[in-house]
């Protein structure tokens, strides 16, 4: 009997020393090791993102804020207190499970409830106390309160894995300002050490490195005159239902085009309106609405992310300012010559109408051609050019395209909006590259009133009218103003020419002689001197239906502004863009009826 206790009891012993010397090896010989094993289960270095910078007018109205929003996450397994908070949050069913191949819910969980509104949060959040597997998230929201220059301020996302560098739930710019600054709006993101539970709850946070916020960025718009803009453009439906009325065609329910003003003396975009436009909150605010994302994403027809102000057209007429200043400029015509203006020309086997055909328009200097936009005139000039009736590249094509690129076209403009198109200029390897037999007289009188291969945008069309305002000496056109603290540097253009006077008449002209006349000049009894050039340009679409162009400066003798009108598919310039020009102008110089 007291073998066996002895034996029971070295048994017990042994065992007791193997505990003991494995919590000594424990305790003594791996401490280190395994505190830090422990540490790590429970601390987590956390990234802290910063707060997005706005995005202001020139009068600080805020075009783009952060608004702080709370939503109430999920990470499965039973709630308490699900009635109430059903109640207070309106919910009809409980969360679903989180999906674990979800980057996002497998991280957060999914979420129960957006933007928990302040008058239940502090109730939402007794009744979350104490429960793992419910939290609220804290998110910040970027909100549009204006919804102005909506695709020229652009619009946020959640990264979402989609865009490296940045945490699931952190704002990246898609388009406009916020794309192309997305840097600098973003600022730099901070680190937290955060220790946890085993059940995932906060026991406490170190900020170990903060997050610079990013900087503000103050654009050129105004305001006032942005609204003016869009109210202007919006309003061009009615003049384009004018114009479809009067042929017994279906009538439209919005207008699709641009309207710019510019200060030429400064260069400042005062509006970038394009139509149809579009709510970027939208894309923001939580939960979105899939369909009314899915509707402005589809919309094929209007278009309405498209900025049109910096997409490209055939810049139509208003191109005959440039070929006008070629003409001068290279001593291919002088200010005096006269042509006729008959309702057509015969080369090359083809028959070339006046936009006036079948009637005539008598002769005209280069000062009526630009007021009458006479396209004989044009044609009759450059086929005086030397080489001008023989096949090939020759001088005047070669010094026109020159011209153009001279006044910014066939590059960007340099608005700080990654849309900007650059446009097209056809130089000799281009013609060669795409034309079997190279170049054709033919292509030179389509080139010259605008038609041809040429392709141009509004903001390149204002640029050239603020050159020819600013006797060729103007600022550069762009959009941002300042950024956090610092202003911009603006360089200032020069264009060589001696012409100015000649091109400006004629833009007078215009208004004073012409089809305006009744519209924008004295007819009209509008107080307001203003110089314009209109062109109508064909649709490739082939809808049957002109785009339609109307740019212009005033006051005449001091330009304050410079403003630029193109409808797509108007029809007709003098019965669509010079209208909502003129209505424009009405309300930015405050004229009554």
């Amino acid at each position: 009997m007291i073998a066996r206790l002895r034996i029971f009891l070295a048994v017990i012993f042994t065992v007791l020393s193997l505990f003991a010397m494995r919590l000594m090896y424990l305790q003594i010989v791996v401490a280190k090791e395994m505190t830090r094993l422990s540490d790590e289960n429970v601390r987590i270095d956390a990234r802290v993102s910063p707060l997005r910078g706005r995005i202001l007018a020139q009068d600080g109205t805020v075009l783009a804020d952060n608004r702080v929003a709370y939503d109430l996450m999920y990470r499965g397994g039973d709630i308490e207190h699900w009635d109430k908070l059903k109640f207070l949050l309106k919910l009809k069913e409980k969360p679903p499970l989180p999906d674990a191949n979800d980057p996002e819910q497998a991280k957060y969980g999914a979420v129960a409830a957006y933007n928990v509104s302040d008058e239940v949060l502090l109730a939402v959040e007794e009744l979350v106390a104490g429960q793992p597997k419910l939290y609220l998230r804290e998110r910040t929201e970027r909100t549009y309160p204006t919804n102005l220059a909506a695709q020229t301020v652009g619009y946020t996302a959640e990264a979402k894995g989609r865009f490296e560098g940045y945490a699931l739930n952190e704002l990246v710019g898609v388009n406009g300002i916020e794309a192309n600054f997305q840097k600098t709006l973003f600022g730099t993101p901070g680190r937290m050490d955060v220790q946890v539970d085993n059940r995932s709850v906060i026991i406490s946070q170190t900020l170990t490195e903060e997050a610079a916020a990013g900087r503000d960025i103050t654009l050129t718009l105004d305001p006032h005159t942005q609204r003016l803009a869009e109210d202007a453009l919006a309003g061009a439906v009615n003049y384009v239902n004018q114009q479809r009325e009067a042929r017994n065609l279906p009538l439209e329910d919005s207008v699709r085009g641009a309207l710019i003003a510019m200060n030429p003396k400064t260069g400042e975009i005062l509006a970038l309106a394009s139509a149809p436009s579009y709510d970027q909150n939208v894309f923001t605010h939580r939960p979105s609405d899939p369909k009314k994302v899915q509707a402005l994403l589809n919309d094929r027809d209007n278009l309405p992310m498209s900025n049109r102000a910096v997409e490209t057209y055939p810049p139509a007429s208003t191109f005959k300012l440039i070929t006008s200043s070629a003409l001068l400029e290279g001593g291919f015509l002088a200010p005096n010559k006269v042509y006729g203006c008959p309702s057509h020309i015969n080369f090359g086997g083809i028959k070339w109408e006046n936009w006036s055909y079948p009637s005539s328009r008598g002769s005209y200097d280069v000062r009526g051609a630009i007021a009458d936009s006479c396209n004989p005139f044009y044609w009759y000039a450059a086929l005086d050019t030397p080489n001008a009736r023989k096949a090939g590249w020759q001088p005047f094509i070669d010094a026109l395209f020159t011209r153009a690129k001279a006044f910014g076209y066939g590059a960007k403009v340099g608005l700080e909006i990654p849309e900007e198109k650059a446009g097209r200029v056809p130089d000799e390897a281009w013609a060669n590259a795409n034309y079997e037999y190279g170049w054709l007289p033919g292509f030179t009188l389509n080139s010259v009133i605008g038609q041809g291969d040429v392709l141009a945008t509004p903001m390149q069309v204002t640029q050239l009218t603020a050159a020819i305002a600013m006797n060729g000496h103007f600022k550069q056109p762009h959009l941002v103003r300042r950024i956090g603290n610092v202003d911009m540097d603006v360089p200032a253009h020069t264009i060589e020419g001696q012409y100015w006077d000649v091109l400006q008449e004629g833009m007078r002209k215009m208004i004073t002689d012409y089809g305006t006349n009744y519209t924008l000049g004295p007819a009209s009894g509008f107080p307001i001197e203003i110089a314009g050039k209109s062109g109508t340009a064909q649709n490739s679409k082939g809808t049957g239906y002109d785009h339609t162009w109307f740019t212009s400066y005033a006051p005449l003798n001091d330009p304050e502004i410079v403003v630029t009108v193109f409808v797509e598919e108007g029809d007709k310039s003098t019965g669509v863009a010079v209208p909502t020009a003129r209505d424009f102008y009405k309300d930015y110089f405050e004229i009554e009826d």
